[in-house]
């Protein structure tokens, strides 16, 4: 199919789909069900986008095939979360527009089906899982399930969501024709207002006290990077006593090799693991923090970068992370993510002065509060599923 008949293909659909949209009224959000112990990011980041739509417009739906475990995030009000009992199929046929989250999974291969079949408009975030890297982890199975089903679900959406700039070019590898919006995430920004003291972590973790407290906050995953901090801090911490590194996140596999490592190292005494936080815990967590520190192989688009940023604190993150806006704006040190990238970029954030370190989350906080609130990127996202159930112009959020 030309690039010409794959457009025409397209607006066919979308015309036939808006005559059916017209006893419509629901923005239905399929994923699996929300565990943040499970799926990390991907839970703060539907749940910030989803509750923001539902300030623009009542009734948002979340709908899912598995129980979700919350685990102390509050639920946006205004939203509605339904789990296995709510029919999955009935859902969709009733809504104006489906969005499915993530790749490799039962909700997008039945719900893409059923909106097909129903003439709905979907939309698919893939939430980073189209990422190269990702697809190379368990290449023969994502191969083989992309050829039987994936493709076809990505192919025939009526628009694909990318998280980041270079998520666009994921895309359009396995689905050229079809429509691409790009939305990053947001951030709550009154999360990271009237933190709690630091002494109040420490008063738990008094290794804490008078040190400067290296935060990575994220699935403890391979991804992650964390083979890259290890050998960092092992050029590094040897030459600076008062550092120490805290993590937070659920361990996805990778934590007792990087305990190893460090403890190798001679630098298992600098570590500090409280393992998965939520809620105000995560707020004691992020208060107790004198930087930030993500050396990813791959992300979508992470969460925790922008809740770093919202809390003010100077980052290092890698150009994995695909923030491009962020290293333009002056507000991290971003590095390829190699060992010797990693450790010049920790390097160079300690040796700033605490007023070049400050300086840094002044910017990053500007630049969220500028383009990065949930309630931006809501509005750009409604236009889009407006554009698919009534017609008319492309919004900008599509990419030409």
């Amino acid at each position: 199919m030309s690039e010409r008949q794959g457009q025409v293909v397209l607006a066919e659909r979308r015309r036939r789909g808006g005559a059916v949209q017209q006893q419509r009224g629901t923005w239905v959000h399929l994923c699996n069900g929300l565990d943040p112990r499970r799926d990390g990011g991907m839970v703060p980041s539907i749940l910030g986008m989803t509750g923001a739509l539902s300030r623009l417009r009542p009734g948002v739906r979340i709908v899912t095939p598995t129980a979700s475990r919350l685990d102390g995030i509050a639920l946006p009000a205004g939203l509605a979360l339904e789990g296995p009992e709510t029919d999955l199929a009935v859902a969709v046929r009733a809504a104006e527009v489906v969005h499915l989250h993530g790749l490799w999974q039962v909700q997008t291969r039945r719900g893409a089906r059923v909106a097909r079949a129903a003439r709905v408009p979907y939309v698919i975030t893939a939430h980073g899982m189209a990422e190269p890297w990702a697809l190379r982890h368990k290449y023969w199975k994502k191969r083989i399930y992309l050829a039987l089903v994936e493709a076809r679900n990505l192919r025939r959406a009526s628009c694909l969501h990318a998280l980041s700039r270079p998520e666009i070019s994921h895309l359009r590898a396995i689905a050229p024709w079809t429509p691409v919006g790009f939305i990053p995430n947001g951030v709550d920004l009154g999360f990271a207002e009237d933190l709690p003291a630091r002494s109040v972590l420490e008063a738990e973790c008094p290794e804490l006290r008078g040190k400067f407290v290296l935060l990575f906050f994220a699935r403890l995953h391979l991804k992650k990077g964390l083979d890259l901090l290890a050998e960092a801090l092992g050029r590094i911490a040897p030459g600076r006593p008062d550092l120490h590194v805290l993590l937070a996140g659920k361990d996805d596999g990778s934590w007792s090799p990087f305990r190893d490592r460090m403890e190798q190292l001679g630098l298992g005494r600098r570590l500090t693991y409280l393992g998965h936080v939520a809620g105000e815990r995560a707020r004691q967590v992020w208060a107790a923090a004198d930087a930030f520190v993500l050396p990813s192989y791959s992300e979508g688009f992470s969460m925790a970068i922008l809740e770093a940023l919202a809390c003010r604190l100077p980052c290092l993150i890698t150009t994995a992370c695909h923030f491009p806006e962020l290293a333009a704006a002056g507000g991290a040190v971003v590095v390829p993510p190699d060992a010797g990238a990693v450790t010049g970029g920790l390097r160079e954030l300690l040796e700033r002065t605490p007023r070049e370190r400050a300086e840094l989350g002044r910017r990053g906080r500007r630049l969220v509060e500028q383009d990065y609130t949930w309630d931006r990127q809501a509005e750009r996202l409604a236009a889009v599923y407006r554009w698919l159930s009534g017609g008319g112009t492309p919004p900008e959020a599509v990419v030409p």
